[in-house]
């Protein structure tokens, strides 16, 4: 299956989880690119300061549909 693409649809679902997500919400990664849709678009540019906290990542129907593995997409490249 191709990798998931970076489209308002697939950010807006991913919103969802990440929103929620401790290590998401504790690193304050939304003051950082590309903050969500970390799957698509790369690590954080926090990627070095993130202090992993738990990962909403294998929730998201994102995770299912493309067959991804691991999570923690926000700080693992």
């Amino acid at each position: 299956m191709d990798g998931v693409q970076d489209t308002p649809v697939n950010a807006e679902i991913c919103g969802k989880y990440c929103g929620a997500c401790p290590t998401y919400k504790r690193n304050f990664l939304a003051r950082y690119g590309p903050g969500t849709l970390f799957c698509a678009r790369g690590t954080s540019l926090a990627t070095s300061k993130v202090k992993t906290m738990g990962c909403f990542c294998p929730a998201c129907e994102l995770f299912t549909e493309h067959s991804l593995v691991i999570g923690y997409f926000c700080a693992k490249k």
